[in-house]
């Protein structure tokens, strides 16, 4: 048996991901897991369900006032869950 060099358990997996096809799925999910470190913890407690359409991120926020504040940081509120999540995701945000 031919002995193999040793890889990078993080290389492999990206592997099997790219593999197996689930590269876009993994991409929705890591915005959706990353939408709490990026707008913190008091917009997160206002926010309900959240998921990726597409190329949209739409996000339910339970406050009236601030949906109209989301609505005006929607531009950066996207480059900055892009840069978070490493890949160019999604190019809007819907606010619900």
């Amino acid at each position: 048996m031919k002995r193999r060099e040793p890889r990078l358990l993080g290389a492999i997996i990206e592997n099997m991901i790219d593999a197996t096809g689930l590269r876009p799925q993994y991409q929705r999910h890591s915005i959706e897991a990353v939408w709490p470190q990026v707008v913190g913890k008091h917009i997160n407690d206002y926010t309900g369900r959240i998921y990726v359409e597409g190329t949209v991120l739409k996000v339910h926020i339970v406050s009236a006032s601030l949906k109209e504040e989301l609505s005006y940081l929607r531009p950066l509120l996207v480059r900055q869950l892009n840069e978070a999540a490493g890949a160019e995701i999604i190019n809007d945000i819907k606010i619900l």
